[in-house]
């Protein structure tokens, strides 16, 4: 079912078949040798073959001579907040994210709390590559290998230190008393939404709560996908509904009528948010939603592109001191909490939205400009991409290639793009007229063969 892939969003395969507990176990020394031991961070979530994974992984790390602090079933921005906190020398999530369930992966973390860069990935496979297995002296041994403890609680601590954040006004939205529904995917914030809404005074509805392992819908939280979260929403009679991916670290909104906004929106309101709070640079990846550079022309900023990948906004944003950044996948970073896209802290974000200015979610969508964006993904086995045929076809254009290819027109845009987790070619158009964003995307479409 192909090979491993491997890029900034970690190390990811098919359970059984690319990704197998010999590989996880070769991985886990490798980078414990990559952070030339200390203690590691490790979470996971609810996947049935996570504890299999976690466990090669985590005997691959104390065979090199780090500690493992086992952190539990959390998300994936809870183990970049804890390695942040805990001054560890690095962590490692075991999840595949938004993937479906057959799929895994090790997403790295390094000392910052954040991802390992591109460049930091590359040396990382070179060691895979020179590495022999477990042969050697002292691999293993009892003057080499690590500990293992549990730590319980830093979903908690996670949860504080979004309540204590300097734009969240807990009392203020406790005062308003929203009603909400949550799909939690069966995923790891099926562990912890409860604690952070009924903190924020909600009134909550949970579906898709129990964490047993097996996905209920697909995993990633597309409009498409969210139809018995809409449907709660709107017999719930809910002010707004929120969908996590499984390792909550991307989050889409259901409106008060019950109707997604589509993920692009998680971004955009939580960047118009915060940026009335604080004035700064934003960063945002090049497949975002054009509606962001609404919002920064509209707070007097300026907005910088990266390639996909969160390490890539992440580090855009430590060079331009930005004050808020992230993914149009649903995915927000606000540096100030850390530098990761923070499903639960970014729903905090929009409730104080909604909190403060009185207005509903939907209004408040209502309030930036509406586009129509088409994504797609078409499976490469067998095809073939020619991104210069491409590239003439759609002459007039300006023409972006940092991260596959990229045409943006006055009124519209095209990109296509390998994806960094699965092995399909991703096709997103965005216009402000549905026709000419259909066309765009049909037009490329029949281009891949």
């Amino acid at each position: 079912m192909g090979d491993l892939l491997v890029s900034v969003s970690g190390i990811r395969g098919v359970v059984g078949d690319s990704l197998t507990p010999e590989v996880a176990l070769k991985y886990g020394r490798v980078f414990g040798k990559y952070l030339k031991e200390g203690d590691v961070v490790l979470g996971r979530d609810t996947r049935y073959h996570g504890p299999m994974i976690f466990s090669a992984v985590s005997a691959g790390l104390m065979a090199s001579g780090c500690n493992v602090i086992d952190i539990g079933v959390v998300t994936t921005p809870t183990v970049e907040f804890a390695v942040n906190k805990s001054g560890s020398a690095g962590g490692m999530a075991i999840t595949a994210s938004h993937n479906p369930i057959e799929y895994n992966a090790l997403k790295l973390i390094g000392s910052k709390g954040t991802f390992l860069t591109e460049s930091q990935i590359k040396r990382l496979i070179r060691l895979y590559n020179q590495a022999d297995g477990f042969k050697g002296k002292n691999v293993g041994s009892s003057k080499k290998v690590g500990s293992y403890c549990i730590q319980e609680g830093w979903d908690l601590k996670h949860v504080k230190a979004i309540l204590d954040l300097d734009i969240i006004n807990p009392f203020l939205i406790k005062r308003k008393k929203f009603r909400v529904v949550v799909d939690c995917v069966n995923g790891a914030t099926s562990y912890i939404s409860a604690e952070l809404f009924n903190a924020l005074g909600c009134v909550i509805k949970l579906i898709n709560a129990i964490p047993d392992g097996r996905f209920p819908r697909p995993p990633e939280p597309v409009s498409e996908n969210l139809k018995k979260l809409c449907r709660q929403v709107r017999l719930f009679e809910a002010d707004v509904g929120f969908a996590f991916d499984p390792d909550g670290d991307r989050v889409a909104i259901v409106d008060n009528k019950g109707k997604p906004l589509g993920e692009e929106y998680t971004l955009a309101l939580g960047m118009r948010y915060i940026l009335t709070k604080k004035k700064g640079p934003v960063a945002i990846n090049i497949s975002s939603s054009m509606i962001n550079d609404y919002v920064a022309r509209e707070a007097g900023v300026r907005i910088y592109r990266t390639r996909v990948g969160e390490i890539n906004v992440t580090e855009k944003l430590r060079r331009i001191g930005g004050v808020v950044g992230g993914e149009g996948n649903g995915g927000l970073i606000y540096p100030d909490m850390h530098y990761g896209r923070d499903g639960l802290m970014a729903v905090a974000v929009i409730l104080q939205y909604m909190a403060s200015s009185g207005k509903t979610v939907l209004e408040l969508a209502e309030e930036i400009p509406r586009t129509h964006m088409l994504k797609r993904k078409v499976s490469l086995t067998g095809k073939r991409v020619n991104f210069n045929r491409i590239e003439k076809v759609f002459g007039g254009g300006k023409i972006d290639r940092r991260d596959g290819l990229k045409i943006i027109f006055d009124d519209s845009w095209l990109q296509l793009r390998l994806s960094n987790t699965e092995p399909v070619v991703r096709i997103i158009s965005e216009a402000f007229d549905y026709g000419k964003a259909k066309e765009l995307a049909d037009t490329v479409e029949k281009m891949i063969y």
